[in-house]
């Protein structure tokens, strides 16, 4: 996502083509959305640009931005969405609620009507002039940084703040109103994209580093890895940290693609879709550390009274839901590796256990199911064998999610993604399209009926 190096937005240019231009320098390429008459300009502009991105057009709103953080999930950069005001801007916001929850990063260009009609009854009018809605308010609630681009002049230190803040984690949302798209950009203006803070918090960190060696004397160690370990490219990291801990490794259920089922010592999937023998890992560990997870109520259901039972440590972007020695780290692969290098290895992390070392342990059932229909088991059991290696796979929440958390393996080099943040249903579909973009790839979706 840059490098931080200056970008021109050339005087006498459109806004929109200094839009187009920006997100291109940002190595992003595609933009999806839904055009309209508030938004047609920017459609213009990536129709003429010959830079290398595109505008990818879906049926509705809320798909696009579901495409937007699917391509933002996979690349571990931006994503970019575009909407027209009115109902459009509005079917926007459970798509940018999922971003926010799961602290996506996407950039969210949404049109507005002319600045000269606010509040004197235009169609589509949410200025939050004479009675309308506010907008500025509204996305607020579902963004790290939203603002109305009021001025041709004020594009870059807009678009600098938004891009800041979605790499913080989450979404950022520029209001355009319509003649500000189409107006020219007076005198020099340039765009600085801000390089990351950062990576860690190095005296909490160190605490985290005298926690591990005092439960290596005493005990065993027990690690739970989360969707920031795929985020920040950190899988190579804590499979080192774990072997040089020799601690048994659980995933939370956004992040089963981070830790290989035949890796030493994978002990299943954390919480309500998960696998019992995590629990008894737990509660028999020295020390529980949390790493790129805040253990939220579908990660820790059945670990709650194991983990209140045990010292626990965190590293990661926010502290957890759970008591904790916490250290933030905004790059899992710099604090890990620091970690890791502390101990020398207990095995190789790139050793394989014997694939039998993993059981998943089904749920126990009163009865045998004799009703009609596929089981769940069997029908993700067909998919998981027509996968090709290296799947991204995406998934809703609900009964689907869970047979799909509980049951299905992951690919090496795979992505696993379930949306769990505001667990809206069909996601699953525009995620995986956007992932198909950003890999050049064609998107397959089988569907498994449930809520």
């Amino acid at each position: 996502m840059g490098t931080g190096a200056q970008h021109p937005v050339h005087a006498g240019r459109r806004v929109v083509d200094a839009l187009v231009d920006a997100v291109a320098d940002l190595g992003v390429h595609h933009i999806f959305g839904v055009d309209g008459a508030n938004i047609e300009d920017l459609y213009d502009a990536l129709f003429a640009t010959d830079r290398d991105v595109a505008g990818i057009v879906a049926k509705h709103e809320f798909a696009a931005a579901t495409m937007a953080d699917g391509y933002a999930r996979t690349t571990g950069g931006l994503g970019v969405v575009a909407a027209t005001s009115g109902g459009g801007a509005m079917n926007m916001v459970a798509g940018l609620a999922e971003s926010y929850t799961s602290r996506v990063p996407v950039l969210a260009l949404i049109g507005q009507p002319p600045t000269s009609l606010e509040g004197t009854g235009a169609f589509q009018d949410s200025s939050g002039k004479a009675g309308t809605i506010h907008a500025v308010r509204l996305f607020t609630e579902v963004s790290r940084y939203c603002a109305r681009v009021d001025r041709p002049d004020d594009l870059a230190d807009h678009l600098q703040q938004a891009v800041d803040a979605a790499r913080r984690g989450g979404p950022a949302v520029l209001l355009l109103p319509k003649n500000i798209q189409q107006a020219t950009v007076d005198g020099a203006v340039t765009f600085h994209p801000s390089p990351r803070r950062p990576g860690h918090d190095r005296i909490a960190l160190a605490r985290i580093r005298g926690l591990l060696a005092a439960a290596r004397r005493t005990g065993k160690i027990v690690l739970i890895a989360g969707d920031q370990v795929a985020r920040d490219g950190a899988r190579d990291p804590l499979r080192d940290l774990a072997a040089a801990v020799d601690a048994p490794v659980g995933v939370a259920p956004d992040a089963k693609d981070v830790y290989p089922v035949d890796q030493p010592g994978f002990c299943g999937v954390a919480g309500v879709m998960g696998h019992t023998e995590l629990i008894e890992a737990v509660q028999h560990c020295a020390l529980c550390l949390l790493i790129g997870t805040r253990m939220p109520a579908t990660a820790r259901t059945g670990l709650d009274t194991a983990v209140a039972g045990v010292p626990v440590a965190s590293v990661g972007a926010e502290p957890p839901y759970v008591p904790a020695v916490h250290a933030t780290s905004l790059d899992l692969r710099q604090a890990l590796a620091a970690l890791a290098g502390m101990f020398p290895p207990h095995y190789t992390a790139d050793t394989h256990a014997d694939a039998d070392a993993h059981r998943e342990v089904t749920r126990p059932q009163t009865s045998t199911p004799t009703g009609p229909g596929v089981r769940y088991r069997d029908a993700v059991e067909a998919i998981a064998a027509m996968m090709p290696t290296g799947s991204a796979v995406f998934a809703d929440a609900g009964n689907t999610g869970a047979a799909v958390v509980h049951h299905l393996p992951v690919t090496r080099g795979g992505r696993f993604v379930v949306a769990l943040g505001m667990g809206g249903m069909d996601y699953s579909f525009g995620a995986a399209i956007g992932a198909a973009f950003a890999r050049g790839s064609r998107a397959r979706v089988p569907q498994l009926m449930g809520t």
